[in-house]
């Protein structure tokens, strides 16, 4: 009871910092640009790239703008840890959590909740602007199905792929507690290897094998598949199926993630990692 009030106390102190620095409406806005930025430029590069070809197709493009928006939303929390823990040793607020006698694995996951939050309301944004902006621009009806059944579908896959997302948030924020700079490279390194296996503008059975069974076997690419079978096609043959698979994984995926960060925790503890950066 008591890592719960934790978790929801650091999950108010995440929104707070994320978003209430300035005004939280400019706050959300300002965070709605990049993932807008993303869906509105994939979308026009399948656009012109297939026109070109004469193969375009409405579903193809609906197929490539949910995508973009749904790697974005997981980029977006996924690597909260790992901003967390780089932000905190520069202002050195990761050092004061981090030698309380509690794990700070409680910390992370608050901020990573928040950034979930936060990323829900912003990508739903960036979709619908996105969908009406492509539409204004392109001239062309993009075939998504918006209503209560869907949106309740598309919700709970959104909360069904947290866990997935928070392990690898564990495992680079492994590597960030012994990283003296550039953080933020590993992670960079692991979006575009996500990007191109999770099935995000393309499907990996397109690859060859075996990265394409590797691409499969990501709970993330089953999450986004799930989600377009709800929002893009309007069938459910897949959708449970895929979900399933997506969160039973993850939480192998966050026991996984977990454990590595605890035994990177003690053994940076051991080593003074923490307060030789300070010194």
């Amino acid at each position: 009871m008591s890592s719960a009030r934790s978790i929801a106390s650091v999950v108010w102190l995440g929104i707070y910092h994320d978003i209430a620095w300035t005004s939280p409406a400019v706050g959300i806005a300002l965070r709605t640009v990049a993932p807008i930025a993303s869906a509105i430029t994939t979308s026009i590069i399948y656009w012109l790239g297939a026109s070109a070809a004469h193969s375009f197709d409405p579903s193809h493009l609906a197929y490539v703008l949910v995508g973009a928006t749904l790697y974005t939303h997981i980029a977006a929390y996924c690597y909260a840890p790992t901003v967390a823990i780089a932000e905190g040793k520069n202002l050195s607020v990761f050092p004061h959590i981090y030698i309380t006698p509690r794990s700070s694995t409680i910390y992370l996951a608050g901020r990573t909740l928040a950034s979930f939050l936060i990323s829900f309301v912003t990508s739903m944004i960036a979709l619908t602007i996105a969908y009406y902006i492509l539409d204004s621009i392109l001239h062309v009806q993009i075939p998504l199905i918006v209503d209560l059944d869907t949106v309740s579908l598309l919700a709970v896959a959104l909360f069904l792929n947290v866990p997935a997302s928070l392990g690898l948030g564990y495992m680079l924020g492994a590597y960030s507690l012994f990283a003296s700079k550039f953080e933020w490279a590993l992670p960079s390194y692991v979006a575009g290897i996500l990007m191109v296996f999770s099935g995000a503008l393309f499907p990996p059975s397109i690859l060859p094998w075996p990265l394409s069974a590797f691409g499969n076997a990501l709970p993330y690419t089953q999450f986004i598949s799930a989600v377009r079978d709800a929002i893009v096609y309007d069938t459910f043959s897949s959708y449970f199926s895929a979900l399933v698979y997506s969160a039973v994984v993850g939480v192998f995926v966050l026991i996984f993630g977990l454990a590595l960060y605890k035994l990177s925790e003690r053994k940076a503890r051991r080593d003074g990692v923490i307060d030789r950066r300070l010194a």
